[in-house]
This record gives C-alpha cells, structure tokens and sequence, in this order.
C-alpha cells in the first residue's frame, strides 16, 4: 500500500493517479490546511509594492488558498515573481500575465542560489507562505539587505490518527513525504520496524538527510515534489504489487 501524506487537494490527485495504475493507494494527509492570518490583507500587501520588488510562493497551498479565501485578487505587473517548484509556479501563474521564475533544485537553497542572479538590496519581498517553515529563506534575504515581510496565507493544523494505522504489512508500504513537518508528524506512527522494512519516498535532499538521521533505511529521493515528477519515480522503482 502507498500512503500520500500531502494535504488536500494535491495529496488526493496524486493518490487518484496512483490508483488509476495499479499501485493500491491511499490519501493518509498528516495536515489540514486552512485559512491564514494574513491572506486577507494580502491584496492590501501586494498594493504597497513598488517596481521591481518581489513575490515569492512557497508551495502549491499559497494558490489553493488564495482560491479558497481571497478571490479577485489583482496582481501587480511590473514586479518579479518566484517559486521554490515547478507546481507553485504553474498554479500561481493564474493570477498574473508575468513570468514566474523557479530553481532546478526546487528547495529554499535553490531559490537562494536563483536570486543571486540580481540584488535584491533594499527591494521588498513578500514571502507568501505558510505558519511554519524554514527561516533560511527570509534571512538570508534579510542579511542581503532586502526588506522582506512575510504573508501567512494558509494554517497547518495536524489531523491525529489512531497510532496503529500503519501497523499492517509494514514490508509492503510506501510513504510518500513531502515536507519535513511530514516526516516529523510520520513518526508519531512508525515504529523500529517501519523503519528497517517500509520504504519512504522524499522530494528534497533535506528530508531524505533527516529521514536518515531519523534510522530510516530504505529512502528513495527524488528531485521535485510535483506529482508527475513523484508519480514517475514510483511507476519506475516500485512494482505493482507493492
């Protein structure tokens, strides 16, 4: 069985693709997503930015609630715009005409590495995001003298299941983790013996580093958290009787 622990709706997608090739899947989210804190005023936010600044999406949750909670936002057009992945770029894309921009390695350090490109000294950046997640981003912009304001448009709140639920065929299980606090809430479910048996599916160098720091044995990474880029590699590695 592959459990998807990515939240609604990207984590049901990829389960449906799973599904539709004979490899048995099941939608396990770790989080739910709700409404952040300062989505609403982030029209608000985006009208105080000036030519040239810059907006940067997180993850494909920025869109999704962007859709759920603030409609007929207006965006404007002669400012920069970036992703940390292919997905947020593709999703945000709706709302503007303007390119936006994202790394190969579509982590925080790949954006980095991006943005080095041009300064971004004294330029506003808004840091459309979640209510947790790494600091690296927004301070190494700071120490670059940019003036950076983070947005929190959408709310993780954990989902608590019974702590047996992946007590059955171990051997036979695939997670997939997109996200460290993924990993961390995993293992409130895991026991020695997951991790010497199931196999994990991680998107970025940073989970797989942790995961392994965490005793797990079997890891696969790979490059992007996209589902094609995840639905490929488990049709690749992975048989149909997992």
């Amino acid at each position: 069985m592959i459990f998807v622990t990515r939240p609604s709706p990207e984590g049901e997608k990829l389960t449906e693709l799973l599904n539709k090739i004979d490899r048995p899947a099941q939608h396990l989210p770790f989080f739910k997503i709700s409404q952040g804190r300062d989505i609403l005023q982030l029209q608000h936010h985006l009208n105080q930015l000036l030519p040239n600044d810059i907006v940067i999406v997180v993850s494909p949750q920025v869109t999704h609630a962007i859709n759920h909670y603030s409609t007929n936002l207006t965006l404007p057009k002669n400012i920069s715009y970036f992703a940390i992945g292919k997905k947020s770029a593709q999703l945000f894309k709706q709302f503007t005409e303007v390119e936006v921009n994202y790394p190969d390695r579509e982590d925080s350090e790949g954006l980095l590495v991006l943005l080095q490109q041009q300064s971004v000294k004294q330029r506003n950046i808004l840091i459309l995001c979640g209510n947790s997640g790494r600091p690296l981003l927004s301070q190494t912009l700071m120490n670059r003298q940019a003036k950076v304001k983070l947005i929190e448009c959408y709310t993780r709140i954990p989902i608590i299941y019974q702590p047996d639920i992946l007590s059955e065929h171990i051997s036979q299980q695939l997670i997939i983790i997109t996200s460290i606090e993924h990993l961390n809430q995993l293992e409130s479910y895991s026991s020695d013996e997951h991790k010497k048996q199931s196999y994990l599916l991680v998107t970025s160098q940073r989970i797989f580093t942790k995961a392994k720091e965490l005793t797990w044995q079997n890891v696969l990474l790979v490059k992007s958290a996209d589902n094609q880029t995840i639905f490929n590699a488990v049709k690749q590695h992975f048989p149909a009787s997992l």
